[in-house]
């Protein structure tokens, strides 16, 4: 059976009555049969099969597949809503040269990256750049600067705390308890519906937070996880421990369903709390400094102080 993905979504646009009241049992059916919505049983290296790939049905999300990574692209706001990876130890490291940072050529509308000129935002890698070029090549990295994969974010969340988390799953996580998947994105300043956004402009403000999760398997074959959520107002000399939050607290603020090839149950196993600071060793790296931090020694009123981190 084939539906005409584009001629629906103008459908969909075009009648919002029928979008919000038949268009999410629709999209169900709609995702199964290849459309533009993310359907749970697709597959992707990148991402666990049993878990299915994260799902929404209000929000307008088109899969774009990469060298070791996935976005889902929300089309709306004109950027990734989630990106997932999978990682393993680097076993030999290899010097690349940054790319520069360039539209994605899959996507018909440029990028508007005004939003960087001034200091106030840095272009965050979602997929991060050395993960990329380490395990997958110089194909994969070049496609982590494709402004698909790139999101505002503050300086001291970008450089400070964000680099931590990126620096503390590869180094530490990974060898230990991988693979490791890792799904990851922003958190919008407001939902927008699918075909709540006439003018397409959703994407001109930046988001408000970021969530990471991390999931793997336990010494049993069971899931685990752990997940973040971080603000843009962040010092970036924080213990890592202060942003766990529960899946659940990520999937109301995101209009994502994560894992929708599970079992309701299962789901509520592994997203109902935040986890306890003590996994995948956590608690014991919270406190690590950032690998920028001595940029950050004499710069703006906030001084970093990873000891006082330490004693919270």
């Amino acid at each position: 059976m084939h539906i005409n993905r584009f001629l629906l979504h103008d459908f969909f646009r075009n009648h919002r009555l029928f979008a919000h009241s038949i268009v999410p049992a629709f999209a169900v059916l709609y995702g199964l049969v290849g459309g533009m919505l993310v359907p749970a049983a697709l597959a992707h290296p990148s991402w666990p099969e049993e878990l299915g790939l994260p799902q929404s049905l209000d929000r307008n999300i088109r899969l774009i597949e990469n060298d070791g990574f996935v976005i889902g692209y929300d089309q709306s706001l004109g950027r990734a809503a989630w990106v997932a990876y999978r990682l393993t130890a680097v076993s030999d490291y290899v010097n690349r040269p940054r790319p520069p940072f360039i539209d994605d050529p899959r996507l018909q509308k440029s990028t508007d990256t005004h939003v960087y000129d001034g200091p106030d935002y840095d272009r965050g890698h979602l997929a991060p750049n050395y993960a990329m070029s380490q395990l997958y090549g110089q194909v994969a990295q070049r496609q982590s600067f494709y402004y698909s994969n790139i999101v505002p974010q503050r300086p001291r969340l970008n450089q400070l705390v964000w680099q931590r988390l990126e620096e503390i799953e590869i180094d530490d996580i990974a060898p230990r308890h991988g693979p490791l998947w890792v799904l990851l994105g922003p958190v919008p300043a407001a939902r927008v519906a699918l075909g709540d956004d006439p003018k397409g402009d959703g994407g001109s403000e930046p988001p408000v937070a970021f969530f990471r999760i991390w999931i793997a398997h336990d010494k049993d074959g069971a899931w685990q996880a752990t997940a973040f959520m971080v603000p843009q107002s962040v010092r970036g000399d924080e213990p890592l421990v202060q942003f766990l939050v529960a899946i659940a607290a990520i999937e109301a603020r995101t209009g994502m369903n994560f894992f929708p090839a599970l079992s309701e149950t299962e789901q509520a196993h592994l997203e109902n709390s935040p986890a306890p600071p003590r996994r995948f060793g956590l608690e014991t790296l919270a406190c690590m400094p950032a690998r920028y931090a001595p940029r950050w020694r004499d710069r703006g009123a906030v001084r970093l102080d990873f000891d006082r981190c330490a004693i919270h």
